[in-house]
């Protein structure tokens, strides 16, 4: 409030101020604008909620949302705001290595001097990748069917792919296979080979069952590839 005593610029000056902050918040006054916001709920409808309460309607081409992702947002002279895609995203892993745990479901194996690694690729939920294994002369079979563990888990409700899978025997045969990733069970994958007999069918592979030669041999190489939706 203006002092009753105050000049006739003081009173002029605190009008323009008044209307400077007006017009700053009014997007009809300001017009369009856009700005860096962080992702902090990705909703169900199309929208995404900021840090800042600022919810807004995301582009087709803003596809795979996650929370934490740095957008791009833009507000209409109208004050609907719209997040034009991201800057970075918190979850992108561009071609990631990890090491796999390799398991059974009965005694686990144990790798030696084999060799096992990992490699994947995220991008909001989506998380492809591959892993690539050799038996090594002091490698222990175990028993029972064989895992291999996933970089992330996965969304139960997502989208799960069948992948690709190969073993190579060390100057023997190359045998195509499936890797398969179950809903319920979301932190590993399986593989799934053709058997020698008539009808084709497949079965994981296990101790007993490397391959369709017989079980694995030292040198042997594995090749996993995986696509999937992971929990967000």
């Amino acid at each position: 409030m203006m002092s009753s005593s105050a000049s006739p610029a003081d009173l002029a000056d605190a009008i323009r101020q008044q209307a400077v902050q007006a017009g700053a918040a009014t997007p009809a006054v300001r017009g369009a604008d856009w700005r860096q916001a962080i992702v902090q709920t990705v909703n169900t409808d199309g929208t995404v909620l900021t840090t800042d309460g600022i919810t807004a309607r995301r582009l087709e081409s803003y596809q795979n949302a996650a929370v934490n992702d740095r957008i791009v947002v833009t507000i209409s002279g109208s004050g609907q705001w719209l997040a034009t895609g991201r800057t970075a995203a918190a979850t992108e892993q561009a071609f990631a290595t990890y090491t796999p745990t390799w398991t059974s479901d009965s005694s686990n194996p144990s790798l030696g001097n084999g060799t096992l690694t990992g490699r994947y690729w995220r991008h909001g939920t989506n998380v492809t990748g591959s892993i690539n294994m050799t038996v090594g002369s002091t490698t222990g079979l175990g028993s029972g069917n064989y895992f291999w563990q996933l970089p992330t888990n996965v969304s139960p409700t997502g989208l799960i792919t069948i992948g690709q899978a190969q073993v190579l025997i060390s100057g023997g045969n190359r045998w195509p296979g499936q890797a398969v990733i179950s809903p319920t069970d979301t932190n590993r994958v399986g593989v799934y080979m053709a058997t020698a007999a008539a009808n084709s069918a497949i079965r994981r592979l296990s101790a007993l069952n490397g391959s369709p030669d017989g079980v694995l041999t030292a040198s042997t190489q594995i090749r996993i590839s995986f696509q999937y939706e992971a929990t967000p």
